[in-house]
């Protein structure tokens, strides 16, 4: 599961409270589809897409971005998503791109 994925680069980024908060989401159904849709994964300033391991090095942000990509193309390609899915996994796959 590609949740998992991300708690690992979360934890792997001194990210323990988040990685924590992700992990919870995957104990039952309804708390893995609230977290999936949720600003706090996927909202604006603040949010893990946002903030998540930016105090850390550029290798474990890296990976913590292309954790969240692969997330939301499988978000995505099932339909369950934040309306800013799409921006930030075309955002992050840009910086991707571009050696960022």
């Amino acid at each position: 599961m590609q949740v998992r994925v991300l708690v690992q680069a979360l934890r792997a980024a001194g990210e323990a409270y988040t990685a924590d908060l992700a992990e919870d989401s995957t104990k039952s159904e309804d708390g893995l589809s609230a977290f999936l849709v949720s600003n706090e994964l996927w909202g604006g300033a603040g949010s893990i897409a946002d903030q998540a391991g930016i105090s850390s090095s550029v290798k474990q942000r890296k990976e913590i971005e292309y954790a969240l990509v692969r997330l939301g193309e499988a978000q995505i390609e099932c339909g369950i998503t934040n309306p800013r899915t799409a921006t930030w996994v075309g955002a992050f796959k840009s910086l991707h791109n571009e050696h960022i």
